[in-house]
């Protein structure tokens, strides 16, 4: 009776600490995640500036649709609603933190009795997967990724636990959240199998016993109930307009509206990737030695009488790389999560061998040494070490909320503007979520032929129209000038516009400088950019294409900061300058930080395709800097 109690007291005790363990890794890594939170919006490009919007309209995201994630993110939003971008910042940091908690868990998970050497290992397990600069990144913005490795997690946990209805669930929610969770499948299959030895009947009668198919069904398929959101919402649509409200369009869209087949059958950005692409991959999230570790933690759990859990990580580990191999997508990196998760799993495991070993030396230092301590160094050693080599934090990455305010911020009352969906995406952010320039109308247009028909169209129908970039192919009858980062089309030559200075000299026989303005536009930069907006006087179109060069001279006529492009964002060559016209050019120099004092302009205009040969320069009056 006394044995009995004695086991179950170890039981309880070894389970308090597993327990305390996971919450003291969870605080950890949310406070880690949080240094490197990205503050708002952190990129144009990608879904983490979809998700907020999506949230925000409660609208339906890419394929497939992501109706967990929206829902989640709805709720994380309730306390700071003028804020989606940063709420849905801080879920991803939450869910990443309890990712690296569960992996802990999973790790623990593995061994029937997780002794200290162990525990510790796989302390080391949690913290080289959620310091790994892949997950990292993903844990300090709006992504989906986080909560995906959540579900990985957990569903290696619950199969190493024997929890089968729970793992039911947790399998069939994973599937309305991110479809990669699929892959996960023959793990569990295997996990399943080699608890109830289905070739024999005997096996079979415990199956159903211990898991009745009725409630394991609904257990598995509750969860997929999740995607009626899509056809609730399917009068608001996604963001693209994509979303077909029918049952054709449904399904299409949460089988991924065939991109899946399209980056598994093919590979339409010609992404090519050898042996040394996927070997940096690896040795960049785990260090060399998180490989090493793995392959003696894979040994040591293989060369144990229990072969379930080498043999549901080793599934899960071929699957989602057999995947990820054949997966041509441009990120690939973030699909590659799973992958390393595990083997941070096999290298925590590798490390319980080592100390385990360490703890058995009958004489020496390691007999005298806590197998705390031992523990405590290689952990330290392993923070030392991400924090010396990764540098993933976006802390303080306000550049694209920044342009976004900017880029609202130029547009004449009621204005329109045209550009790709991606920056209408931005724009639409702040003006439905923080009520910015409501008044300002967005039209997104992905293809050239597109946007050139759009201004078109809004021309004629005299509409003040300004783009977010340049338009290959524009009429040359067209007429363009900056509106700081935006670019002002017009039918017929634009009035001339104000500036503070004017100047009045010939830069070259064809081009005067009219005048110019000094703004210092909005930004977290310290210190903010120095925009200069040169007005350009056209005597008569230049022959040549030229370009600028515009910088700012220190007080020993060093160069400080130096932009080159060309006119007006690129978008208006010299040789389609119309006599007699003003043009607004806009250039914003960034000066290093600390950068303060006196410094002067200067604008170089030079040729080239002439060995970028000089034909005209002007230096303006010091300015100050603040």
């Amino acid at each position: 009776m006394n044995s009995e109690f004695s086991t179950t007291n170890k039981y309880h005790r070894s389970s308090l600490v597993t327990r305390h363990s996971s919450l003291v890794i969870f605080l950890v890594a949310f406070a880690v995640y949080l240094r490197g939170l990205a503050p708002s919006v952190a990129t144009i490009f990608d879904d983490s500036l979809e998700f907020p919007l999506v949230v925000h309209r409660l609208a339906i995201a890419h394929p497939t649709g992501y109706p967990l994630y929206v829902l989640l993110g709805k709720l994380f939003s309730l306390p700071n609603p003028g804020q989606v971008a940063f709420q849905l910042n801080l879920m991803s940091a939450f869910f990443g933190a309890l990712a690296v908690a569960m992996v802990y868990r999973a790790g623990t998970a593995i061994f029937s009795r997780p002794t200290a050497p162990r525990r510790a290992g796989m302390w080391l397990a949690a913290l080289m997967f959620g310091l790994g600069p892949v997950f990292f990144s993903q844990a300090t913005l709006a992504e989906v990724y986080t909560l995906n490795a959540v579900f990985i997690a957990a569903l290696l946990w619950l199969a190493l636990r024997k929890k089968w209805l729970a793992l039911a669930f947790m399998f069939g929610l994973s599937l309305t959240h991110h479809r990669t969770a699929a892959l996960m499948a023959p793990a569990l299959a295997v996990a399943l199998i080699s608890r109830y030895p289905l070739h024999r009947r005997a096996g079979r009668r415990q199956l159903w016993r211990d898991i009745p198919p009725a409630k394991a069904a609904v257990a598995l398929l509750a969860p997929l109930i999740l995607y009626l959101y899509l056809p609730l919402r399917g009068a608001v649509g996604s963001l693209d307009g994509s979303y077909e409200n029918s049952w054709a369009g449904f399904w299409r869209h949460i089988m991924g509206g065939g991109y899946g087949a399209a980056f598994l059958l093919g590979n339409p950005f010609g992404n090519e990737r050898g042996f040394l692409f996927y070997a940096e991959l690896l040795q960049n999230e785990l260090g060399w030695w998180g490989p090493a570790l793995a392959i003696v933690g894979l040994g040591g759990l293989v060369g144990r009488k229990n072969w379930r859990a080498p043999a549901l990580t080793g599934v899960a580990f071929g699957a989602f790389l057999a995947f990820n191999l054949q997966y041509t997508v441009n990120d690939i990196a973030v699909f590659f999560i799973p992958v390393f998760m595990i083997l941070a799993l096999w290298a925590g495991a590798g490390l319980g061998e080592v100390l385990g070993l360490l703890q058995k030396i009958p004489t020496g230092a390691f007999r005298e040494t806590p197998l705390q301590l031992i523990a405590i160094f290689f952990i330290a050693a392993l923070l030392l070490w991400r924090g010396a080599t990764v540098d993933v934090s976006r802390a303080g990455n306000w550049t694209v909320h920044d342009f976004g305010l900017d880029a609202l911020a130029q547009p004449a009352p009621a204005g329109t503007v045209v550009g790709i969906l991606g920056e209408m995406t931005l724009l639409h952010y702040f003006q439905e979520v923080e009520g910015t320039r409501p008044d300002v109308r967005t039209i997104a247009a992905d293809r050239d032929d597109a946007r050139r028909e759009t201004v078109e169209k809004l021309l004629a129908a005299g509409e003040t129209v300004y783009l977010t970039r340049e338009l290959p192919g524009s009429p040359a009858e067209w007429h363009f000038s900056a509106a700081g980062p935006l670019i002002r089309v017009s039918a017929s030559p634009l009035p001339a516009p104000n500036f503070d200075t004017a100047v009045g000299a010939a830069v070259t026989p064809e081009i005067s400088l009219a005048g110019y303005s000094i703004t210092r536009p909005n930004s977290h930069k310290t210190p903010a950019p120095v925009r200069l907006t040169l007005v350009w006087q056209v005597r008569q179109s230049p022959a040549v294409d030229l370009k600028v060069s515009a910088r700012l001279l220190d007080a020993a006529g060093n160069v400080a900061a130096v932009t080159d492009a060309a006119p007006v964002h690129f978008a208006y060559p010299t040789t389609r300058w119309h006599a007699g016209e003003t043009i607004a050019d806009v250039y914003d120099l960034h000066l290093p930080p600390g950068a303060a004092g006196a410094f002067r302009p200067l604008i170089i205009l030079y040729d080239p395709a002439n060995n970028a040969a000089e034909v005209g320069r002007v230096e303006l009056p010091l300015i100050q800097v603040e």
